[in-house]
């Protein structure tokens, strides 16, 4: 769990008003406390399957999923809850026209007692279907961490205008872990990892989900030690803000972006072996996500962490890791598993 995450005054709040005890990781205790309750969940309804826990979980925390494919689904979608008396859903064209508004769940203020008392609606339109599987848990994580009070108030848009906010950042990582849930994965996960065996788990365990969300919610419950990276052309932060001002007030031209570990996923497994890994880092020349990064397809190479540095002649820990990289359009998916 992330550091920054457990220094917010929002995450501590969120602790404390969900009767947790005091901890100085509450975001590692807020997602403890959701996994247990996904874990009794489970046990109620004899989920076999994740997208048997999906719709147990979206039962049991009181919402139901309503799903936009078209222009003309959205306006049916708010039509019909208008006409029972719901006049938040009125302005759901506008929730949903950005082209980063996922999802939107509503508290219902005219149910029958026996009707959901939320709606959670999922933006499927054009490219935000491969976010969509994604989108329902997110939705749940805030479902499952809803305090009493806040039940009688609730109202919230996934949108882009929040992406910022620490309480959706913790969002996405109860949805990360609940979305891809180990106890749902094949037993043999992690005994050869590769990018065909994080497809087939995705192909039989949540095909809905995204191949990019697949990729890093399964590399974060192997449980085998495991660093999941996108390399791509990009220039070191302080670099993009100097080159900007520069180009601004000089009409200078941008230096020059080199190959770096933009994202970066490293799983528990890893971390519980002491392993660590730093976003934007640049890419060693003589690494195979280089060579792949040149001459596309896909190559597989035994490294080294340590080749790993900054400018400043900082290095990465030794550590023997397999290689295993593969180009897709403009950037480079790269596995790597240390071999301890």
């Amino acid at each position: 769990m992330s550091i920054r995450l457990d220094s917010k005054p929002q995450i501590w709040t969120l602790a404390a008003d969900l009767g947790l005890a005091t901890s100085e990781k509450p975001s590692r205790t807020i997602l403890d406390s959701v996994i247990r309750r996904i874990k009794k969940i489970a046990k109620k309804f004899s989920c076999t399957c994740l997208n048997e826990l999906l719709n147990a979980t979206a039962g049991e925390v009181g919402t139901v999923f309503e799903e936009i494919h078209s222009d003309d689904n959205l306006r049916q979608i708010r039509l019909k809850y208008v006409r029972k008396g719901e006049t938040a859903f009125a302005n759901l064209e506008d929730e949903l026209s950005g082209s980063k508004d996922y999802a939107i769940t509503i508290r219902r203020m005219h149910r029958e007692g026996w009707e959901p008392q939320f709606v959670s609606v999922i933006d499927c339109r054009f490219d935000k279907v491969y976010r969509s599987y994604f989108s329902k848990w997110h939705e749940l994580a805030h479902l499952l961490t809803l305090t009493p009070q806040m039940r009688l108030v609730f109202r919230r848009t996934h949108s882009s205008s929040a992406v910022q906010d620490p309480e959706e950042r913790l969002m996405d990582v109860i949805a990360s872990e609940l979305g891809f849930f180990r106890e749902f994965l094949p037993d043999d996960v992690g005994d050869d990892v590769s990018f065909d065996m994080i497809e087939r788990i995705r192909q039989e365990c949540c095909p809905a989900a995204s191949r990019q969300a697949a990729m890093i919610g399964i590399v974060k419950a192997l449980p085998q030690p495991c660093i999941l990276i996108q390399a791509e052309l990009a220039l070191r932060k302080s670099e993009a803000a100097r080159a900007a001002q520069m180009v601004m007030d000089m009409g200078l031209a941008d230096p020059t972006p080199v190959l770096r570990a933009v994202y970066v996923t490293v799983n528990n497994a890893a971390r519980e072996q002491g392993i660590t890994f730093h976003k934007n880092w640049r890419v060693p020349k003589e690494s195979v996500i280089a060579r792949v990064f040149e001459s596309g397809g896909y190559a597989a190479s035994l490294e080294d962490l340590n080749w790993w540095s900054t400018s400043g002649g900082l290095h990465l820990v030794a550590c023997p890791v397999m290689v295993k990289a593969k180009r897709n359009w403009d950037t480079v998916a790269a596995l790597l598993i240390p071999q301890l």
